[in-house]
């Protein structure tokens, strides 16, 4: 078997093993809120928040709706990856929709960091407003991790411009026969 029949096998592998991924995020993302309202320590652990016992099932419904920013963002990005593996497994590796969803892949792995960020802000209130006046949280945080997330998102874009460039020297190698 060849190495170009090896990248078709190996890319149909991964492809469904991130399908797999994309069906499971958002059900792990709702175990998690379910876990949380049973005041499950590893779950609460978690939040940007500390908090003491069981959130009440506003808190939990609207801590999981405002979680589904970054889990759609998440779910993007593995949507982005399966088509990349779909191309891979065609045997397309230096065409203008691999460049496409390589932008894509970095461009929004930039936007989870950044939405996980304002999530954060925003989950502080949520998860603290049934604690009354005086005792409401709001957390503004950044650790190693974010700038990490970042660093890999801007990696993405430059593989992505490098993937465009050896794209193009592809298409000028098959204009001369």
């Amino acid at each position: 078997m060849d190495g170009s029949e090896r990248l078709k096998r190996n890319s149909r592998r991964l492809r469904w093993v991130f399908m797999a991924l994309l069906v499971i995020t958002p059900l792990l993302n709702a175990l998690f809120w379910i876990g949380a309202g049973q005041g499950e320590a590893n779950c609460l652990n978690q939040l940007p928040v500390k908090l003491a016992g069981p959130l009440p099932p506003t808190a939990l419904l609207a801590g999981f709706a405002v979680s589904l920013i970054t889990t759609a963002i998440v779910m993007y990005v593995l949507y982005q990856i399966i088509r990349l593996f779909g191309f891979y497994a065609q045997g397309k590796v230096f065409d203008r929709e691999n460049v496409a969803c390589f932008r894509s892949i970095g461009w929004s792995i930039i936007a989870w960091e950044i939405a996980d960020f304002l999530v954060d802000i925003a989950l502080g209130p949520i998860l603290t407003y049934h604690l009354g006046e005086g005792k409401r949280t709001l957390v503004i945080g950044v650790d190693n991790q974010d700038f990490y997330v970042l660093l890999a998102g801007f990696s993405v874009l430059t593989i992505a411009w490098v993937m465009d460039e050896a794209r193009k020297i592809k298409e000028e190698q098959e204009l001369f026969v």
